[in-house]
């Protein structure tokens, strides 16, 4: 018999429901609480389960564990456990309630998407680093908009200072990170692939890395679903036709970062060119054009990194 474990992960503690109980583990390196715990209930581990939200940094120390102790994990992506929820029309939001809506979310999981999950040590400080430099971006971008709005010189002085700081640690993570991907031959050979596509810069072949590191077995649909650029329809009989559109269901700061790069692939890749081209002559709209010629960036990218080839020009 197999048995589930769901956990709501914090950045302190874990929220624990194992289908009878409510508990609480402290979320600190090796989980020795959570292990003790476990090692008490559950002797064979082969025959456990544990769910969880794939919450960034926060879920690092129980994936690390069921890695560690070959204990399955079904890793669930955070926008599919809340539509969950909602859906149970259960309006009381809590750490406990969402542990027990884990738990309860191992219904509607496949075999194929539990498994014992891999940690690459290599990929986790790539992502610190991208997460921080992202942090960074936003917060500067942040500040240069709220400077329009300051009048006293003093502050504005200050401010500007500040911002002048967080311009300079943007481009001493982004050295960083070209120099930390440059240490390991096989990551810094995949990262120059990517920069071969017209149109993909440094910090966009950074994410893309990192993207396609994290889900390392997705074929196009999938990567294409994790950044929510899959077209979905709705439709109700012959009274309910909305106009298609894309899920939005995935990584929206992915998807954020494509933006910029696929308007400059507009300009100076050919391939990119010619297919925006294509579809405004077919009189799809430029917006929903704009949406295609990234999806199409993402899947050229895609099959460079899987293919191990570098960009081939029209």
């Amino acid at each position: 018999m197999v048995h589930y474990i769901g956990i709501d992960v914090s950045k302190k503690v874990l929220n624990v429901f194992d289908g009878r109980k409510d508990l609480v583990f402290d979320n600190k390196e090796g989980l020795g609480s959570l292990k003790k715990y476990l090692r008490k209930r559950y002797p064979d581990f082969s025959k456990l389960v544990i769910l969880f939200e794939a919450t960034g940094i926060y879920s690092y120390h129980l994936k690390l564990f069921c890695a560690e102790h070959n204990i399955k994990a079904g890793i669930i992506n955070p926008q599919a456990s809340h539509n969950f929820a909602k859906s149970t029309g259960m309006r009381s939001k809590t750490d406990t309630i969402d542990a027990r809506m884990i738990w309860a979310y191992h219904k509607l999981m496949q075999e194929k998407d539990i498994r014992i999950p891999k940690v690459d040590p290599v990929l986790i400080s790539l992502s610190s680093y991208l997460a921080s430099y992202r942090l960074t971006l936003k917060q500067r971008l942040s500040l240069t908009n709220h400077l329009e709005e300051v009048k006293d010189k003093t502050l504005y002085r200050l401010l500007k200072k500040e911002q002048g700081r967080l311009c300079q640690l943007e481009q001493e993570l982004l050295l960083r990170m070209d120099a930390y991907i440059k240490e390991y031959p096989e990551l810094n050979e995949d990262y120059k692939r990517l920069l071969s596509i017209p149109g993909v810069g440094q910090k966009s072949a950074i994410s893309l890395l990192v993207l396609f590191r994290t889900y390392p077995d997705t074929n196009r649909r999938q990567i294409t679903a994790l950044l929510g650029l899959d077209p979905v329809q709705r439709q109700s009989g012959n009274s309910v036709k909305g106009r298609g559109r894309i899920s939005k269901h995935g990584n929206q700061m992915m998807r954020k970062s494509l933006y910029m790069p696929t308007l400059v692939s507009l300009q100076y890749n050919d391939k990119i060119k010619a297919f925006y081209e294509r579809l405004v002559a077919n009189h799809k709209p430029k917006k929903v054009a704009v949406i295609a010629a990234m999806r199409k960036l993402l899947l050229i990218a895609h099959a460079i990194y899987k293919n191990k080839t570098v960009y081939v020009p029209v």
